[in-house]
């Protein structure tokens, strides 16, 4: 049986319903984030999941030398179009180590952590991340607050979106924020989930630590202000060990 996120991010309907994301916030936030990272222009950087690759185009629109990976095959399919010399898409699953010492950074963005069933998996994906860093290489994870989800999950909605209806009902359960997403595509009706860990802060010290990384940096959005309780997001700068 597949696993919640296989399904959905692979769906068509996943573009359809999220199709309105914004290209210039992901654009505004990397040149902010690459201000804070001191990259050299010929340093190779790892996104993933990348989704459609909106992230990567802008790392690679600005000279570095990008690889693009995402589980879902409809994902990388798509963004692929967009491949140039120093942008390469490939599917992926990141739990597993995609290359060993070669990247000066991975960047795991728009909360694309906290989707297994498991602790163990999670820092099986941030070992994974280890191993493809080159000594003294960068992470960047981009998580959701825990205190702001909770404490602002949005009501349920519908949607429609090219004639197909969207019923969303959001909902905290067992330490996951839970969307469950009913889909009606005249008359065909299929239904999806999304389903994300509410990780907080000090479980992020404690995998990374772990994991062999130091976190040198936290911010709480993506203009990179401190970070709070309060804050809408939980940026992590996190370095591997030499």
């Amino acid at each position: 049986m597949k696993e919640w996120f296989q399904n959905w991010f692979n769906s068509p309907y996943y573009r359809l319903l999220y199709r309105h994301r914004d290209e210039s916030e992901a654009e505004n936030f990397i040149k902010v984030l690459l201000k804070v990272m001191s990259l050299d222009k010929d340093s190779r950087i790892l996104d993933m999941p990348c989704g459609n690759g909106r992230h990567a185009r802008v790392l690679a629109d600005m000279g570095y030398n990008v690889t693009a990976a995402d589980l879902s095959e409809r994902n990388i399919e798509e963004a692929t179009t967009n491949a140039k010399s120093n942008l390469h898409f490939v599917v992926h699953d990141m739990r597993f180590p995609i290359a060993e010492n070669y990247f000066n950074a991975v960047l795991n963005l728009f909360t694309s952590f906290g989707y297994f069933t498991s602790a163990g998996e999670n820092e099986k994906t941030l070992q994974a991340f280890s191993i493809a860093l080159k000594p003294n290489g960068i992470l960047v994870i981009d998580f959701f607050n825990k205190n702001s989800v909770c404490n602002n999950l949005k009501n349920d909605d519908s949607r429609r979106v090219e004639d197909v209806e969207f019923l969303i009902e959001r909902k905290i359960e067992s330490n996951h924020v839970v969307k469950k997403i009913e889909v009606n595509d005249g008359g065909k009706r299929f239904q999806f989930e999304e389903r994300v860990q509410l990780l907080e802060l000090k479980d992020f010290e404690q995998m990374l630590t772990s994991s062999g990384f130091r976190i040198e940096k936290i911010f709480g959005n993506y203009s990179l202000e401190p970070f709070s309780e309060n804050s809408e997001r939980l940026i992590l700068i996190a370095r591997k060990n030499g």
